[in-house]
């Protein structure tokens, strides 16, 4: 009887993650409402005219009378410096309404300290890490006694922390990248949040790859992360408000009509539509990795294509990721061609009928930047040896 016990102890033993030494990785995230604009220039910058004068963009960003425009009010996490959520931590601007990278190494614990600044209640939700389940926050009838209830939403005000591990079997495998792109975000209703803007990046690395307790890769020069999806608007915890802050005649919108819904569904990079999306910059010969991520529903379908440069993905060279709703690509680069060139979304749909899921992107190598788009640059710029 008692060896069968230990035998039983064995095999839970076996079935439970495998951890090794690591740190503690500790985050102070708030969730904030913003007014957010998908067209900071007010132009469609890919053709160089005004909202007004392009009949494209104004379809989805001209503000009118049942039309709400380009601002629309979301929540978006931000980091924080402590506990006192004092001191914001700035993020670069290309990362859009996306909230702050959260990184950490095979071993490593996760600690999310979450203070809810916003008028309704929220959580933070991981994918690709192991939690136990007062720290899933994601809110469904699971018959979960209440003290492992607390993390199932964050009410206005309060604050809950999350403790996440990423074990060995969670992390890279042999063939992977050093790193594998993964993604958190609110879970009280996951598509209505997620398209209220509550979604960030997470990566889980190899052991070794982030220097100490920072939070800095010392395998690549730089790490940028993108999320083509269309953000549905009509989803939003805050249609109802949008409509009455930016209609001129709130009272004249019919919420089931498809015009008005289509208007709503900003086809967008990072919440970035019409090559509105701030510079991506990098120099010849850097080792880039592109952290690609497609959320939404069955329209949500994209091929991210980088014009000018190769991508490596899975052992494969190639210069299009296929992204679909809920999948997440990590995709190597070591740009070669100095220039101005364009990243684009190639379905149909997206490039021509609709908004333009697409941005221009630069190489650049000190004061030296390169303009030329669809084409090979002019002069040359020194390169980097850089390890693969």
């Amino acid at each position: 009887m008692m060896g069968s016990f230990w035998l039983l102890l064995l095999y839970i033993q076996m079935l439970s993650p495998m951890f090794v030494g690591g740190v503690t990785r500790v985050y102070y995230l708030g969730i904030h409402e913003v007014n957010w604009n998908y067209a900071p220039t007010g132009k469609n910058v890919l053709a160089n005219q005004s909202v007004a004068h392009n009949l494209k963009a104004s379809t989805f960003l001209q503000r009118g009378k049942d039309r709400v425009g380009s601002t629309y009010k979301k929540s978006v996490y931000k980091q924080y410096t402590d506990s006192t959520y004092t001191t914001e931590i700035p993020k670069p601007g290309w990362l859009g309404f996306l909230g702050p990278v959260i990184r950490a190494e095979v071993g490593d614990t996760i600690k999310v300290h979450l203070k809810n600044f916003a008028s309704r209640p929220y959580t933070i939700h991981p994918h690709g890490v192991f939690y136990k389940k007062d720290s899933e926050g994601s809110l469904y009838p699971d018959m979960s006694p209440q003290d492992q209830k607390k993390d199932d939403a964050v009410f206005p005000g309060g604050n809950y922390t999350y403790a996440w591990t990423v074990p060995e079997d969670h992390g890279p495998t042999a063939d992977d990248p050093n790193c594998l792109t993964w993604i958190y975000h609110s879970h009280i209703d996951a598509p209505k949040d997620i398209a209220s803007g509550l979604i960030g990046p997470l990566l889980t690395c190899r052991k070794g790859i982030l220097t100490g307790s920072s939070q800095r890769r010392q395998d690549v020069d730089t790490d940028f992360f993108l999320m083509f999806s269309v953000v549905d608007e009509n989803l939003s915890w805050y249609l109802d408000e949008n409509i009455a802050l930016f209609c001129t005649d709130p009272g004249s919108v019919d919420k089931e009509d498809e015009e008005f819904q289509e208007s709503n569904k900003m086809h967008a990079i990072n919440g970035y539509v019409f090559g509105n999306l701030p510079d991506v910059t990098m120099c010849a010969g850097d080792y880039v990795s592109w952290h690609l991520f497609g959320m939404g529903n069955e329209i949500d379908v994209h091929t991210a294509y980088f014009h000018g440069e190769m991508l490596n993905i899975r052992g494969h060279r190639t210069d299009v990721a296929s992204l679909f709703p809920a999948t997440f690509v990590t995709a190597d680069m070591i740009p070669s061609n100095p220039g101005r060139w364009l990243l684009s979304c190639q379905i149909n749909d997206h490039i021509q009928g609709k908004a333009l899921c697409g941005l221009p992107f630069f190489f650049q190598c000190g004061p030296v930047t390169y303009s030329v788009i669809g084409d090979a640059a002019l002069g040359s710029i020194p390169t980097k040896n850089v390890p693969r």
